[in-house]
């Protein structure tokens, strides 16, 4: 959530480096949620799908169980493959029905020589300072900026107005410092880099094995 920083009015908007604009709806909110889903709880889907099967195969694969005990893993069983498929589904309702949250809001963000601002309804709010960025998220078609700790800019790379969109991490990055992880969303992107990552932990173990 932003709070009400520093509102400025006369800005000119051709000075800033990048200017990026978005639009608060459903997609976005979906960009949202899955990301934090992503970063925050990567295992919850898999878990409840699996749970979920689990409970509705097992009236099939065990005899004997009585008639409640399979009403019950049915029901339990169904209800938590629901929740791994809609979970996102949920969330996004559970936002839009927020009211402090405004849909359709339209925003766009400024990142200039030392300020990063957020322009709304014509006014310009400052957010913070290229050193309050303390992270960047990046996949196949979106950044993710996270800055004073609760904020978190979603910048979709098609959505970029000033600044070429594939040049803007290594802006970002070099102005701020701040830790840079790739998230990819695609199979093929994610297998390789649990590969790489996997690669890197053995090189480690065993530089740390030369050492003793």
């Amino acid at each position: 959530m932003m709070e009400n920083r520093e509102l400025e009015s006369g800005l000119d908007r051709n000075k800033n480096k990048y200017i990026v604009n978005i639009v608060r709806d459903t997609a976005m909110m979906k960009t949202y949620v899955k990301f934090y889903n992503r970063v925050k709880h990567p295992r919850v889907t898999m878990n409840l799908l699996f749970a979920g099967v689990v409970l509705i195969a097992l009236p099939i694969a065990a005899d004997g169980i009585a008639l409640p005990g399979v009403i019950i893993s049915y029901v339990m069983g169904a209800l938590l493959v629901a929740m791994a498929l809609f979970r996102q589904n949920i969330a996004v309702y559970q936002m839009k029905a927020d009211p402090k949250v405004k849909e359709n809001e339209k925003l766009s963000y400024l990142f200039g020589n030392t300020k990063i601002r957020v322009e709304n309804e014509g006014k310009i709010e400052t957010m913070g300072g290229y050193q309050d960025v303390y992270r960047v998220w990046e996949d196949e078609r979106t950044y993710f900026v996270g800055m004073n700790e609760d904020d978190l800019l979603i910048l979709p790379k098609d959505a970029f107005e000033k600044g070429e969109a594939k040049a803007f991490r290594d802006y970002i990055l070099e102005r701020t410092g701040a830790d840079f992880v790739w998230k990819p969303t695609g199979l093929v992107n994610i297998c390789k880099n649990k590969w790489m990552q996997l690669q890197m932990k053995m090189a480690s173990r065993r530089e740390d094995e030369e050492k003793k």
